[in-house]
């Protein structure tokens, strides 16, 4: 079946440090494209890293520092000049470019996370182009950890689009590291479900950014989840996003598998836990089957956590297994593990709910 990614019409396009850091040019060129792509009625949000970057060049220092408060100093000097450079810009075609900075605690919470949302869709009915980057200078957790490509992917999956675009330094994804091996080859189109055939050592992050291969996989994987489609490609190329929505065979096409997950489920897989439970097999096998999560399948606790936060389920070997909303607390868990419904309600009688975790409010985690 042809793929046609020119009938997309809801875009996410990120931008990685290395092209935020390159000629001018380059950026104007892929601004341009953008133009004329929303000329043509197309939704498009861009994911945007590089404020660490623009701070280093404005301060003259060559290698990232490793202080989390001299990146956070540098993250607040280089935000100002990223969102000049880019109101300049898109003013020349004639659009307005909205700031909006996120950090992973608005990614947690499920009030802001919708707020989010909310403010996406209405800039987007108003034809404005949000520009979003990680709040690096309240971030730290980003800072050490992260990268923009997750954000991208988390992005995809809160507004539903059709298509993520990641645009790097690489031409996209080969059967081997292309830094070690000479024959590798590049991969042009490949079933997501079919990403742990391959050989993970796809690259290694750059001075600039802090972002390599394998994370762009773990963004393709999770924007899989809201059913849309990743394509990696370089940001160098001439014309880059014309020719890709010309459907030239340009980068790496990444085919989620149709297994639409809900809403909910999507935010589930990018919140951070708060706790653990420890389950047996008998659980496992329920939860791997979409069932829900009963007290008489829990061994055991890790953590402390109160009704509502989001819990990892593990099994005996302390692998993760599922993420989802716990309906009690770890006091309370520990009180009920490993008993059955009958013995639990005997002493709640009407208050009890036997569900620990809903099948509604878990979510599997690809192993």
């Amino acid at each position: 079946m042809k793929i046609k990614l020119s009938e997309s019409k809801r875009i996410i396009v990120k931008i990685g440090s290395s092209i935020m850091d390159a000629d001018s040019l380059v950026l104007k060129e892929i601004c341009k494209d953008i133009s004329n792509l929303m000329s043509e009625k197309k939704e498009i949000i861009l994911v945007t890293s590089g404020a660490i970057s623009q701070g280093m060049r404005q301060m003259n220092i060559q290698d990232r520092p490793k202080d989390i408060k001299k990146l956070q100093s540098l993250a607040a000097i280089g935000q100002q000049k990223l969102m000049l450079k880019y109101e300049k810009i898109f003013t020349e075609h004639n659009l307005i470019p909205a700031q909006v900075l996120i950090t992973h605690g608005d990614i947690n919470d499920r009030v802001r996370y919708l707020n989010i949302k909310g403010t996406l869709e209405e800039l987007l009915s108003n034809n404005i182009i949000p520009i979003i980057n990680e709040n690096d200078v309240v971030s730290t957790e980003e800072i050490k950890l992260g990268d923009n490509d997750n954000l991208a992917s988390m992005i995809s999956n809160l507004v539903d689009a059709d298509l993520l675009i990641i645009l790097t330094d690489q031409k996209g994804m080969y059967d081997k590291n292309p830094d070690h091996y000479e024959n590798a080859e590049l991969i042009h189109t490949i079933n997501v479900d079919n990403l742990n055939t391959l050989d993970s050592d796809f690259g290694t992050a750059s001075n600039i950014g802090t972002g390599g291969f394998a994370t762009k996989i773990q963004a393709v994987k999770r924007a899989a989840l809201s059913n849309t489609y990743t394509l990696i490609a370089s940001g160098f190329e001439t014309n880059v996003l014309e020719n890709i929505f010309e459907d030239s065979h340009i980068g790496t096409l990444f085919i989620p598998n149709k297994k639409r997950v809900s809403a909910k489920k999507q935010w589930l897989d990018t919140t951070d836990n708060r706790g653990s439970v420890i389950i047996d097999d008998g659980a496992c096998k329920a939860l791997l089957n979409n069932k829900s999560l009963l007290f008489v399948g829990v061994c055991d606790i890790e953590g402390a956590f109160q009704k509502g936060d989001v819990i990892q389920c593990k099994n005996k070997n302390l692998s993760c297994i599922a993420k989802g909303i716990t309906n009690y607390s770890s006091n309370e868990v520990l009180e009920m593990k490993g008993k059955s419904m009958n013995e639990i309600e005997a002493k709640h009688s009407d208050e009890f709910n036997k569900e620990l975790i809903h099948a509604d409010s878990l979510i599997v985690i690809e192993t």
